[in-house]
């Protein structure tokens, strides 16, 4: 049984994890994001139902609670998993993370959503001096 978020399979495809779908139901910017991928992981990790945060034996018994359970898309309240300590990585060189993005880079085809954005000009009047 793999495990949860798993990179190389589709996690929506294996266990109808769809993060994509809680990024955008519970408008999660780009760091509340890593924050909950890292604490799905480190509850998997600790052999805990992230879900009802029932403790198991071992990974496999965790992982076949949630599915048979139904808690894959069943997720504690936001202030449990929304923590300082979750911004750091259950898994050295986690790729999954790498894939992650902003909800308003998701919106870069729209025209305007540049024009938010000031652009402060850098000051070369010294640069002759640099010379």
């Amino acid at each position: 049984l793999p495990s949860l978020l798993d990179i190389s399979i589709p996690p929506q495809e294996t266990h109808s994890f769809d993060l994509h779908h809680l990024k955008a139901k519970l408008n999660l910017r780009f760091y509340q994001q890593v924050k909950l991928v890292n604490f799905i992981r480190r509850q998997i990790h600790q052999s805990r139902c992230y879900g009802c945060q029932k403790k198991f034996d071992c990974r496999v018994d965790v992982l076949q609670h949630i599915v048979s359970e139904g808690h894959v898309m069943k997720l504690p309240e936001m202030s449990i998993w929304d923590q300082p300590q979750y911004y750091f990585p259950t898994y050295e060189n986690d790729t999954l993370l790498c894939t992650l993005s902003d909800s308003d880079e998701d919106k870069s085809d729209d025209p305007t959503h540049s024009e938010d954005i000031p652009i402060i000009a850098e000051d070369i009047s010294n640069l002759q001096r640099l010379k």
